[in-house]
């Protein structure tokens, strides 16, 4: 677009010269104006802040303006005092192939993976074979990391679990009541519920709660360089930081997965005996036989598979946070996110293998 004005800055541009301009504009009202500051050699902070006043009343009056002569970093300042996008950069990954993109990804998918069983590795030996070596175990700080991570869960943990097993019961009677088979809702919730639901839920919540918490301490330690003051004294980041935390996940996940477990049974029982009248006696009857200690030992290997998962992630979504504030919240999202989908993949995995053994609970009448 051609400008239908010039205004031409001096090198000793003040705000008596801004405001000179402006009324110089007044008098023709340009549509388009081109504000030419070659001359200008020196910006100081006030001199910006002029010429940002100057731009910001053509703005108010909707008139087009263009720069001639300013710096990079003045243009990102003034960008930035005017809250205007700057025009984005090409990227190389923009103008890529198809293929060289879904092969970058693929890449650091993999270094990703190779990333975290490394971290394994070195969780393993520390928490396993370290103590046995002389290596030392922080014990105190374990059992703080079981409190805070387990105890505190209590409450989350039967609160929704509870909620869980009245939606569970409440739906099933709705569709048992049909064929007058309402007492065989112990069988259902009680399978639903130690097989799958419960390992299921209690997991995406100490993910929600646990996981997240754990990503924000280490990511914080990071950006505040606290990791590497621990390397520079020689202290393993793993056996200090890492391993009592990933031992308390592994511990309390189980433990609250059967308090879940219970919780849920307890109010399924409720329902069924209170509202809708079922003998007791023959409702913990049913559930007895339906839920085998080989049912509640799967449950508890999916827990601990899930513990590891929300462990090793939350810890390596931690220590590569950058970024400061911004990327802590960052790595706390992505901590939470990764998680459930390792969760939802560690329990497909479990559930096919136990299929296609034949281990899953059937439903007796």
């Amino acid at each position: 677009m051609i400008p239908e004005q010039v205004i031409q800055l001096s090198a000793e541009m003040d705000l008596a010269e801004c405001e000179a301009a402006y009324e110089k504009w007044r008098a023709t009202k340009a549509r388009h104006v081109l504000v030419d500051a070659a001359q200008v050699r020196r910006w100081p902070t006030a001199r910006v802040a002029f010429l940002t006043e100057l731009l910001r009343r053509f703005d108010r009056r909707q008139v087009a303006w263009s720069l001639n002569g300013v710096p990079e970093e003045v243009q990102s300042a003034l960008d930035f005092f005017l809250y205007r996008k700057q025009p984005k950069k090409a990227r190389a990954q923009e103008e890529v192939a198809l293929v060289e993109s879904t092969l970058d990804r693929t890449v650091r998918a993999w270094r990703a993976l190779t990333e975290l069983y490394g971290l394994l590795q070195d969780i393993t030996f520390w928490s396993i074979i370290g103590p046995f070596m002389r290596h030392g175990f922080r014990y105190g700080r374990s059992m703080y990391e079981i409190t805070e991570r387990g105890v505190r869960s209590l409450p989350i943990v039967a609160l929704v679990t509870s909620i869980m097993g009245l939606i569970l019961a409440m739906t099933a009677a709705a569709q048992l009541k049909l064929f007058g088979a309402q007492i065989m809702i112990a069988n259902l919730v009680g399978i639903s519920v130690v097989y799958e639901l419960g390992p299921l839920l209690a997991a995406v919540l100490v993910a929600g709660r646990c996981g997240s918490a754990i990503t924000a301490e280490i990511g914080s330690m990071v950006t505040s360089e606290e990791m590497d003051a621990l390397r520079a004294m020689g202290i393993s980041i793993t056996k200090y930081i890492v391993v009592p935390k990933f031992v308390a996940l592994v511990i309390t996940l189980p433990c609250l997965t059967v308090f879940g477990n219970i919780i849920a049974n307890i109010a399924a029982y409720l329902f069924a005996v209170v509202g809708l009248g079922l003998p007791s006696a023959e409702y913990l009857d049913m559930l007895q036989q339906s839920v085998t200690p080989r049912d509640v030992s799967i449950g508890l290997i999916k827990s601990v598979a899930d513990a590891i998962v929300i462990a090793v992630i939350a810890v390596r979504e931690g220590l590569t946070t950058r970024g400061g504030a911004e990327g802590i919240g960052r790595s706390t999202t992505q901590s939470v996110v990764r998680s459930i989908v390792g969760i939802a993949a560690a329990h497909l995995f479990f559930t096919a293998l136990y299929y296609a053994t034949g281990n899953v609970p059937m439903i007796k009448r």
